[in-house]
Parts: structure tokens; sequence; C-alpha cells
């Protein structure tokens, strides 16, 4: 039978929908591979332009530009998207209803994220495209599925661990829930799950304790999960004895009301590969570190050495790219949070009026950049040269290799250098934003609404 796809004219974005993820697709456990995340993102992404497609078939395509949105990707720059497709190839996973309970009616298997992809370049238009299928035994269940959890790609865009994913698409499914709560399975059964890791890689400490797996994934989760969703979560311990032994959650829709959130968001996030060849990491290697690694761990990673290159009181960093890669494995830097509050080095876990206060700032400055940009079309062509040589000379040196070759390549098309210039814009124009500023765009927020 021909394979159908969607029409080469057809356009399927991804970039605001809203996806129904099977609930087998959900609670899934690694048995070879490790599922970070960008992985699931790219999954969820994948799954979210498969099931907006207008025919039926087989194989289904999307535009690249709209897989990654907001990141700097162009037809001669895939290998990070190569790398976690090779993986949703290889990796194996055990789809069930999300409990290990062996219940009458219950269903296991074992498959691939996806059956195969390629990346191809229409010689016309040179659009960039990628195609993928799903292997035909998860295939209905994946496209049309019976039972699903509504998962909102946008605040996906919003979460930075596997863990915090993970943890945000388990608990969506049971908001509607009249008890609001989760399964109830062992702690074990939990790790492998939000840790996108099979219990054949993970250390012995991480099998054996479970405050080590409450201190580096539960915990950092429901925080991320709190701060950026639309849903509250609360951590229910189930002891024999003094012993943790099994695990479930609270699931509540939240009181006030959320923020707005990017318009357009975003896969990858590329300016922490440029970051790390500032560093003296090779690009390679960098973006290899950035595929294998969680992206709160290279930020805290990052900001901690940056800082520690920066500082006059200690003796000089021998080699940034070795203590960074240090940090980045054993998992010692202080969250970017605590870095930024001055803790004296300890790490702590910022308040939910820090949280708040920060994605206010987010929507502030998306819409400064709104500001920043009608005013950059306002201005003649001159002007408008005099602020991008400014862009170039203040701050394009400071913001990495990979992000200068793409303003030389692609100037403001570029969506990741389009943002920093419009960022920049607003600041040398408005100044930083103030405490008062904040406080009166929140008023005229509420007005609005």
């Amino acid at each position: 039978m021909a394979t159908k796809r969607a029409k080469k004219t057809d356009v399927v974005s991804p970039s605001s929908a809203e996806l129904r993820k099977a609930v087998e697709a959900i609670a899934i456990q690694p048995k070879s591979g490790k599922i970070t995340l960008l992985t699931r993102k790219l999954f969820n992404v994948l799954l979210a332009v498969a099931q907006q497609a207008d025919e039926s078939g087989d194989t289904y395509r999307a535009l690249l530009s709209d897989i990654v949105a907001n990141s700097a990707f162009d037809s001669n720059d895939t290998a990070l998207v190569k790398e976690h497709l090779r993986r949703m190839v290889s990796v194996q996973v055990e789809w069930s209803t999300g409990t290990s309970s062996q219940k009458p009616g219950r269903k296991w298997g074992i498959s691939t994220l996806i059956a195969d992809a390629e990346i191809l370049e229409d010689p016309t238009t040179r659009r960039v495209w990628v195609e993928f299928s799903f292997a035909p035994k998860i295939k209905k269940k994946l496209l049309d599925p019976v039972q699903y959890a509504r998962l909102s790609l946008q605040f996906q865009s919003q979460l930075r661990s596997s863990a915090g994913l993970a943890l945000y698409e388990i608990c969506v499914r049971y908001l509607t829930n009249p008890s609001h709560l989760t399964m109830r399975e062992t702690w074990e059964w939990w790790r492998p799950i939000l840790s996108g890791t099979p219990d054949t890689e993970a250390g012995d400490e991480a099998k054996r304790e479970y405050k080590y797996f409450k201190r580096d994934y539960l915990r950092p989760a429901i925080a991320e999960v709190n701060a950026v969703t639309n849903i509250f979560v609360e951590l229910i311990e189930h002891r024999e004895g003094r012993r943790v032994a099994e695990i479930q959650f609270r699931v509540t829709e939240r009181k006030q009301p959320m923020l707005a959130l990017d318009e357009h968001p975003n896969v990858f996030d590329s300016t922490l590969v440029d970051r790390m060849v500032k560093i003296g990491i090779p690009l390679k290697e960098a973006q290899t570190l950035y595929a294998d690694s969680e992206e709160n761990r290279i930020r805290a990673a990052l900001q901690m050495t940056e800082q520690r290159m920066r500082s006059t009181s200690l003796p000089a960093v021998r080699s940034a790219p070795a203590l960074f890669k240090d940090a980045l494995k054993k998992g010692y830097a202080p969250p970017v949070e605590a870095l930024a509050s001055g803790s004296g080095g300890k790490a702590a876990v910022a308040a939910p009026a820090d949280d708040l206060k920060a994605r206010l700032l987010g929507e502030y400055s998306a819409v400064r950049r709104k500001e920043a940009r009608e005013l950059y079309d306002e201005q003649g062509e001159s002007e408008r040269e005099i602020a991008r040589k400014s862009f170039e000379g203040d701050v394009l040196p400071d913001l990495g290799t990979h992000m200068r070759d793409d303003w030389r390549r692609r100037g403001l098309d570029s969506k990741i250098v389009e943002t920093a210039f419009f960022d920049w814009l607003a600041r040398k124009t408005w100044g930083e934003p103030t405490d008062g500023d904040l406080l009166a765009f929140t008023l005229s927020q509420s007005r609005a609404a």
C-alpha cells in the first residue's frame, strides 16, 4: 500500500498545539538507552504533528523549523535533531497503562519511540523537512487514543528537566480524577520513569536510597511543575515503619491565573551550547553534552563555572572545561536560583514568590521585545543599521560562536538571535526593569483581563 503523507505544501506546526497523549505512552520505562528531556519533548512534538496531519498514512512530515521552533537551526545545523531522532529509533521502552500491578485487562508492550526518521531538503524551496513513522503495533494507540491526557506543548516548553516533564504528563492525567490522586507505587517503580534512566544503568546508590531519588529528582521536578504549569503537585509518602515504601501525588488546578507563555515554545535551547563553546569546549562535544544531560544541570554547572572564572578572590581556574564537566557529571553545582540569590554558596530552593517574579519578568520581557520590534520597524534604514552595528559591537562577541555564525548567516531571521537583539534593544531604550515597572505591568495586565 502506498504511503500517505501530509501534502508537500502543508506546514503542520506543533508550536501551540494541545497534545492528546495516550495513557500507555505517559508512564514509559526505558529498558535500554536513556530518555532525556529533549527526547521527551521531541517525541511529544512529533506526536502532535502526526495527530494534526490531514491524511492518515504510515509516514508523517513537518518542517524542521516548526519542530525546533525558536531555536537557531537550519539545513546546515541539524546535529542535535539527528542525535535525538537516532535515540528515538533505538531506545527501547515499556508501554503500560501506568501501573506495576497485574490487574485483569491490562496490557504491556515494548517498542522503540519511533520506527524511523529522515531529514530531507526540498531542492526547489530549500525548506528542510522531517519525515517519521511509528511502529504499526502502537501507532493507533498513539494517534487515536481512547484514554489520554491533554498536554500543553507550551507548558512543556517551559520545563527544563526530564523528571519535571514526566511528572507533569503523569499528573495532568489525574487532574480531573475525583480523588485527584495518581497511582500509588513503590518509589523504585517511579525512579526510572522520572529519571529516564534504566535500572541497569543507574548507580547502586541511586537504586538503593530513596533519599537520593527524592533529592535529585522528586523535589526539583515538583518545584518545577508547580512553578511553570497550570497544576499544583504534592508528594504523598507511604511508610512501612520509618522507611518510605510507596509514593503518589495529589494534583489540583492552580488557583492563581497563569502568566502568558511564549507564543512560540522552543524544543532546544542552543544558547547553552554556545556558552559551553565559549568556556572552551569543542562544538561537537558541547552538542553531545547537551544531548546527554538535563538542561537545569547544564545551566547550573555553566553558571558556577562562569562565576568561578570571573572571581578575583580565588585562584585562577586551571581548566574551565574540566571544572564544568566535573560539576555536570557529579551534580554538585548549586541550582541557578541559588547561585543568583547570593546565598554564600549554599544551595537553596527558590521561594514561590521568587518563582512568580521570575515568570512575571519573563512575560514583561516578552512584551518589551514586541515593543522594541515595533520601534525598530518604525525607524529608517540608517537608524536600523546603527542599531545592528551597535549590537554586533557591544553584545554579539559575548554570545558564543554558534550565535555569531547564525547572525552572519541569517541575521534577524534567526529566532534565537532575534530574541537576543530585541532584548538588548529594549534594555538600551528603556533600561533594566525595576520592581515599579513590574508592578505597573501587573496592574495593567489585570485591568486588561
